[in-house]
């Protein structure tokens, strides 16, 4: 019987031989903390009394709170801030230009504004909330006056006065929000009372639209009461450097009118009235050498030229033009001769001689009129060239006069802009441009904002599972067990041969077909036991931790009813201490005092034949002969097929050595998620320590009893 056993791979080590295992590798046996995610239920479904416990006290813990804190009542009201302000005056002192950013920082900076204390004074005045015990004002109730003298009698009552504390709490009851891409700012403010919410939040709003008004006319009001500063100061050197200049004007005789000085007013007025005269010079002197040229040819035909323009001369041209075509008709019906025709050219003479005389007198008058524009063109080219001879002499002091005047209009310049916008600003005090206003007035809300019921208690849930989860798991870390077939494979380097399913009752003839990884196990085994060992019955020593009885029992009766459904002959024999003591068993078959077919007691219900340890009054070492239970074993092979030893726990039947040495095989039974690592770990030693090793391993669905 002292043969190697059968590797099988299943886990990521062969089974080790039977034999003594090597200290090293029993002193290497340690936890294996580490877990898959399925495991991660496993672990959960097993400690859901410690999960269901931590959440069962978060919720209540959240239904207490949801039920013993006063409730809240939040209210919100909503400014629009348009930042390019109205354009009331098209020269504002406030500059209402958008900046890069699309005036988003503005807008900005009117959310801090709305929570500083210069608005959030205004508004506890208007609000009056220096006299609300919420604000920091005293309690009127009996328990506030009570508690009052001890409080200050101890010193643990803040020494601050009533608006600052007011402003302080009011801070922390406020929130001032903007949404992106949004110039509309939501104020909110939530405190015990639904219509003290609203009346605060409609008081913050006002407030600061007032000191936004406030602002702005005390920006105007100080900018004109620093021009009217500078005023007086500009005043006097607008009058100093006008006094300096007049000063210098008579000092030098720089007379001056209509703004301009009298010297270069004249020249300038000489100037064009001598370009006049020498206009009316030409104008003359044409007209005459035009009347010159026309004597002798006034009468012939076509047009007067421009120069005569005499009514006089055009009648007597027309008369003398029917006088010569009278003539010309008398002369081609009378002839040369005749007096008719001699009177009508003496009256064409008479009116040519006529025309001539007053040629000569509109010749004469024109002769007239150009010696006169000659003469007023030398006077006033006479004028022009002394004027400007005295203009000479003066240009030296217009020199420093065109400095004075200079100086003089950029005094009344500046003088006047100061003026003008000091009286400008004066006005703007009295005008708001600012572009914001109340889109939304807070109403009194009718639901309480917190506590939020479902939400605490949905929460206080969710909490309490995770912390419960949490708890499992570091219960299990602490304190780790066996999770899954590849876990236990890792811990003590065996193959497992089945995961078996949970078993609530014992088997039977007409139960259920027997579990498939239980038939593959037991094929396993007896192809190994036949190839190796015809003719025997194979014999298994199947134990576990003292807490895996049952296990261990369960794990007997499913490889028994798998055996006895393929018609095998199976034998399970009891070896654990303190049993039916009153029922002979095998201690008697070894002592030779019963025989193997009248002790064995078979089970109507499987089939199987049923063995006990027997009187164990003497139990020791020497009541179990290792070369007598060899023998049994090799007498009950011609009987029975499968040899089951139940030894629930090894370590309570140490005095059992001979049997853990003389079984074919030793299978552990443990159950996934309730069976602890440290004690199939102890199981291994114990094992060990009777020169044999576990060789493979029965794993249970965590579910089994």
């Amino acid at each position: 019987m002292n043969h190697q056993w059968l590797s099988v791979e299943r886990g990521p080590r062969q089974v080790p031989s039977q034999g003594t295992p090597a200290p090293a590798e029993v002193r290497s046996w340690s936890p294996d903390t580490t877990a898959e995610m399925g495991d991660l239920w496993r672990i959960l479904a097993r400690r859901r009394r410690t999960v269901f416990a931590v959440a069962a006290l978060v919720s209540l813990a959240a239904l207490v709170y949801v039920v013993a804190v006063p409730p809240l009542y939040t209210a919100t009201a909503q400014i629009l801030v348009d930042p390019r302000d109205r354009q009331v005056v098209t020269n504002d002192v406030n500059p209402s230009a958008l900046g890069p950013d699309g005036g988003v920082t503005q807008v900005e900076s009117q959310v801090r504004l709305i929570e500083s204390d210069v608005v959030l004074s205004r508004a506890v005045r208007a609000a009056d909330l220096t006299a609300d015990p919420e604000f920091g004002a005293p309690g009127t109730g009996l328990i506030a006056r009570a508690v009052r003298p001890l409080l200050d009698l101890v010193g643990l009552t803040r020494q601050s006065d009533g608006p600052s504390k007011a402003i302080r709490l009011l801070r922390r009851k406020l929130a001032v929000k903007r949404a992106d891409k949004v110039f509309v700012i939501d104020v909110i403010v939530t405190t015990n009372g639904a219509e003290k919410s609203a009346r605060i939040v409609n008081a913050i709003a006002e407030a600061y639209l007032a000191d936004q008004s406030n602002a702005r006319s005390d920006v105007a009001q100080r900018a004109a009461g620093e021009l009217e500063a500078r005023l007086n100061d500009l005043k006097a050197n607008l009058t100093q450097a006008e006094t300096k200049l007049e000063r210098f004007k008579a000092e030098n005789g720089l007379l001056s009118s209509s703004g301009r000085i009298v010297g270069e007013q004249q020249l300038t007025d000489g100037s064009v009235r001598l370009t006049a005269a020498r206009t009316r010079v030409a104008e003359a002197r044409s007209r005459l050498e035009a009347l010159r040229d026309a004597r002798g040819k006034i009468v012939d035909r076509g047009a007067l030229p421009e120069a005569i323009q005499s009514s006089t001369i055009d009648r007597l041209r027309s008369q003398y033009a029917e006088l010569a075509s009278k003539e010309a008709d008398l002369r081609t019906q009378l002839g040369d001769r005749h007096p008719f025709v001699r009177a009508a050219r003496t009256q064409r003479d008479e009116v040519k001689r006529l025309i001539d005389l007053e040629l000569d007198r509109v010749v004469q008058a024109t002769e007239v009129e150009y010696q006169r524009a000659l003469s007023n063109e030398q006077s006033l080219s006479a004028d022009l060239d002394t004027m400007k001879n005295e203009l000479i002499e003066r240009s030296k002091a217009a020199v420093q006069l065109r400095e004075l005047e200079r100086e003089a209009d950029a005094a009344r310049s500046v003088y006047n802009a100061f003026l003008l916008r000091s009286r400008e600003l004066g006005e703007q005090a009295g005008v708001n441009p600012t572009n914001a206003r109340i889109i939304t007035w807070a109403r009194a809300p009718d639901d309480k904002s917190w506590p939020l019921g479902f939400l605490i208690l949905g929460a206080g849930l969710a909490f309490g599972l995770g912390g419960g989860a949490g708890l499992a798991f570091f219960q299990e870390y602490r304190r780790p067990t066996v999770l899954s077939r590849r876990q236990f494979e890792r811990l003590l380097g065996i193959p497992v041969l089945a995961l078996l399913p949970p078993v609530s009752r014992r088997p039977t003839r007409d139960g259920p077909a027997p579990d498939t990884e239980v038939s593959v196990a037991l094929d396993t085994l007896f192809a190994y036991h036949e190839a190796t060992h015809r003719g025997d019955a194979l014999s298994l020593l199947i134990g576990g931790p003292a807490s895996e009885t049952k296990a261990s029992r369960g794990a007997i009766e499913q490889l028994a009813a798998a055996a006895t459904a393929r018609g095998e002959r199976v034998l399970i024999v009891d070896a654990v201490p303190g049993g039916k003591a009153a029922e002979p068993g095998l201690l008697e078959i070894l002592r030779g005092d019963r025989l193997l077919g009248a002790t064995v007691v078979a089970d109507p219900a499987t089939g199987v034949r049923r063995l006990g340890l027997g009187r164990a009054g003497r139990t020791s070492r020497s009541s179990v002969d290792e070369d007598m239970l060899r023998q049994f074993l090799k007498e009950s092979g011609r009987s029975f097929d499968l040899i089951l030893f139940d030894c629930a726990a090894i370590r309570s039947a140490l005095r059992l050595g001979p049997i853990v040495s003389a079984v074919d095989g030793i299978l552990v039974v443990a159950r996934c998620g309730q069976t602890y690592q440290s004690d199939l770990i102890d199981f291994a030693k114990s094992v060990a320590s009777m020169r044999r090793a576990v060789n493979a391993a029965l794993l249970f669905d965590g579910r089994a009893a």
